[in-house]
């Protein structure tokens, strides 16, 4: 059997909405180095914009906080 590794970055957002529920958005994002300032500028960039809505098409309140998550998988063949 072989295997082999599957990297997997995602680009985690948490925000409320309007119905002070939390929403959290998973993105894929491979690029390397974002940093803190990146990611609470998109953040931040998605509710000014309107870019998005909550659930029951609420809309996006507040910018809560991101994180990259990386994650690796071992595929066997």
């Amino acid at each position: 059997m072989a295997a082999s590794t599957v990297v997997k970055k995602e680009l985690h957002l948490v925000f409320t909405d309007t119905s002070k529920e939390e929403v959290n958005i998973v993105v894929a994002f491979p690029k390397e180095g974002v940093t803190k300032t990146e990611i609470d500028t998109v953040g931040q960039l998605m509710v000014e914009k309107d870019v998005l809505r909550g659930r029951k098409d609420q809309r996006l309140t507040n910018f809560q906080h991101g994180a990259l998550v990386t994650t690796e998988s071992t595929v066997v063949e």
